[in-house]
């Protein structure tokens, strides 16, 4: 190894090279280019003798434990680092990777106290040498679904990581905080308050729970949190044990103390947050949720198999990914197909549909091709949620095939005892379930009629489904029943916070007067700020509170990115259009971003003529640029041509068309390619299209004429309909 013999040594101890492992460099430098080159058996043999010649030098059982931890043997990575502690019982390194292979292994609950125990051992050294493992069990947190812990193992990561890390971690973080599939309360920043306790030994008390929590060991300090809590009753003490208990995936306990704080929270608005998380969180561990079912099947004859199924009309074949799509970890479906609950006439142009007739789907098929290389035959999984959906597509699935046709195409269903499930579809709970629908359109059903018919779905939902579902956090109560029980108000109103992030998951932006009047339900009271107020430390619920007409032009800049962040619609709405109305705070904006932000939401709230406005004021404002105006136009045209598409009778579709084609065609010529495409697409009636030719001697770029969008790379820039 080419290491100054004064460096820090590579086995991460805190010694000097030369006083720990400098008399084995040489042969780990061997040992290590053989497992490079992938000769893994015979360096773990070299390592295996220079362990027995050499006990004393951590850096062979290092080595050793990070060979097998990059071939992924969790588990066999275990012994060396044992061994190493045997020899050295505080070597940061070894502690951090031990947790790290055990927690890999084993799983975060059972890798609790040797995780506290390397967290606590690289504080005595080199606190970063931890944060690998706290990246380790936040990316693998989030994955199973425990997003409080994940997001603060991910802060932890960020507080420990020396600083050549901490801009990769800070885009973890970004990239968590800006994931709209996970409850908006869940992420941005939760920290621990401190409160006035006055008997020495408890203030002695809460320090300690302090430090652990700071250094990772958050069921230690929940303990101590909530000792200290059950002795002082006080509601801070509560709360922060709760996120400890939440932050060592103890969700259930934490739920439970989020609950009692909530009680006992004398601020309605903080204990409506209060009481969100805890509903949040029991229904993230209920055992009442709408599980689905797949079943397996072998075929032998896939041609036959698929005709059967295109032949009948409850079978809706989809596109199947580009291969550059898929995950390289999948295997590719041949086809897919969604089965439905009705038949879909795909020459309609759904101006007959309607909420009572439209098609549902109830089930999908994913086919995979055999493999004649392995001897493994055609497979098919269908899949559905269980109930009457299930019955319904296994029925529809029945009818597609006959017993004729199974036997024809050699179907036979798979013991699924060995094989690893593969169901993509989550289970959804019970009280959730009605909220969810999947429907099935015509192709040739404009998108303004689709969205127009979920935008009635959604209203229906809000002001009728939903207050009269029996919900889990009102004690089994309806939202109607728990209206008129003045003790229920905190829980009803945490309950309709539930229903704003469930909705924002499925694709709706929730308006509180959405909600049935007779619930008397309303947001929660405005935050009380000044010119000195702080903002860093706001949970994304609190920082929806804030009233951003009485922020200072410094404040309104912060929360202006924090709010682009989470990007909660209604906040972040107001937030973008106090921006617009405050010219200093202009100048320091992308003012494309805020107004294809402001497009985007309006858009999605079905706003369709607000949305077109904040489209041409986008427009506008491209115009205006110095730098790439002709590009920055022409996207925003195309936002625009997206936008009407959407709606094929729209008066101005054809004219706006031909506005792009004259305009822009000469100077991108590709443009009119994609016209040409669209306009086939959506079938529209275009005589000016065919009548003109690319021979035009008008309508040719020349290379070498001066035009704005002379870069080479414009083509990649260019934003097309479909892309966001």
């Amino acid at each position: 190894m080419s290491i100054d013999s004064y460096d820090p040594c590579p086995c991460n101890s805190g010694k000097k090279y030369k006083f720990c492992c400098h008399s084995i460099g040489d042969e780990i430098s061997k040992i290590s280019h053989l497992h490079e080159t992938h000769q893994t058996a015979t360096a773990l043999q070299l390592l295996d003798r220079l362990k027995n010649n050499h006990p004393e030098q951590p850096l062979s059982y290092i080595t050793e434990a990070q060979i097998l931890m990059a071939e992924r043997r969790f588990e066999d990575a275990l012994q060396p680092l044992e061994q190493c502690l045997e020899h050295d019982p505080d070597h940061p390194a070894a502690h951090s990777l031990l947790a790290t292979s055990t927690f890999l292994a084993q799983g975060y609950k059972k890798a609790q106290k040797t995780i506290y125990t390397a967290f606590q051992k690289c504080a005595a050294i080199d606190v970063s040498l931890a944060t690998p493992l706290a990246i380790s069990i936040a990316i693998a947190l989030q994955m199973r679904g425990y997003y409080l812990a994940a997001r603060e193992h991910f802060a932890l990561a960020m507080r420990v990581a020396s600083q050549e890390y901490q801009q990769n971690l800070f885009m973890n973080l970004l990239e968590f905080d800006g994931d709209d599939q996970i409850p908006y309360q869940f992420r941005g920043v939760h920290v621990l308050e401190r409160c006035p306790i006055e008997d020495s030994e408890q203030q002695s008390t809460f320090e300690k729970a302090q430090r652990l929590a700071n250094l990772g060991c958050y069921r230690l300090a929940a303990g101590l949190f909530k000792q200290l809590a059950e002795a002082t009753g006080q509601v801070t003490l509560w709360k922060n044990a709760a996120f400890c208990y939440a932050w060592a995936t103890d969700e259930i306990q934490s739920a439970d103390l989020f609950h009692q704080a909530a009680k006992i929270e004398t601020d309605f608005a903080a204990a409506v947050e209060l009481e969100t998380l805890g509903q949040l969180l029991d229904l993230n561990n209920t055992g009442e949720v709408v599980n689905s079912v797949e079943t397996v099947y072998e075929v032998e004859s896939l041609s036959k198999f698929l005709t059967l199924l295109e032949n009948h009309a409850q079978m809706m074949r989809g596109n199947v990914p580009p291969e550059q799509e898929q995950d390289p970890e999948e295997s590719t479906p041949t086809a897919y197909f969604q089965i439905v609950s009705s038949p879909v006439d795909t020459e309609s142009k759904g101006d007959e549909i309607t909420l009572e007739n439209v098609s549902v789907v109830i089930g999908d098929i994913d086919v995979f091709d055999a493999d004649r290389q392995l001897e493994q035959p055609a497979i098919v999984r269908l899949y559905a949620y269980e109930g009457d959906q299930h019955t319904s597509a296994e029925k529809v699935f029945d009818e597609a095939l006959g017993d004729q046709g199974k036997k024809e195409c050699g179907l036979k269903v798979l013991d699924r005892d060995n094989d690893e499930p593969s169901n993509p579809l989550s289970s959804i709970p019970t009280e959730q379930w009605p909220l969810f629908f999947r429907w099935s359109f015509p192709q040739k059903m404009p998108i303004v009629k689709r969205r127009e018919l979920e935008a009635q779905k959604w209203n229906e939902l809000l002001s009728n489904t939903w207050a009269n579902i029996p919900l889990a956090g009102l004690s089994e109560k309806t939202p109607q029943e728990a209206a008129s029980d003045d003790d229920m108000k905190v829980a009803l109103t945490a309950a309709a916070y539930v229903l704003d992030a469930q909705s924002l998951a499925l694709g709706h932006f929730l308006s509180f007067d959405e909600l049935d009047p007779k619930l008397n339900i309303s947001e929660i009271p405005p935050l009380g700020i000044d010119e000195s107020s702080q903002f860093n430390t706001c949970s994304s619920m609190t920082q929806n509170r804030i009233p951003v007409k009485e922020l200072s032009n410094a404040q309104l800049m912060y929360i202006f990115n924090r709010a682009l962040l989470i990007r909660h619609p209604r906040f972040l709405y107001d937030v973008l259009i106090e921006i617009l109305d405050r010219e200093e705070c202009k100048k320091e904006v992308d003012l494309d971003r805020v107004y294809s932000t402001l497009t985007e939401i309006c858009h999605k709230r079905n706003q369709r003529e607000e949305t077109l406005s904040w489209i041409h004021q986008g427009q506008e404002n491209a115009r205006t640029k110095s730098e790439n105006a002709f590009e920055s136009e022409l996207q925003w045209k195309m936002r625009e041509l997206s936008f009407r598409l959407e709606d094929t009778t729209d008066p101005e579709l054809l004219g706006f068309m031909k506005q792009i084609w004259d305009q822009y065609g000469k100077k991108t010529p590709q443009i009119k390619e994609y016209l040409k495409a669209f306009a086939e697409a959506f079938e529209l009636d275009v005589p000016w299209m065919k009548e003109s030719a690319f021979l035009d001697p008008e309508g040719i770029w020349a290379p070498g004429e001066n035009t704005p969008d002379s870069s080479s790379d414009s083509e990649n820039k260019l934003w097309l309909p479909g892309q966001s």
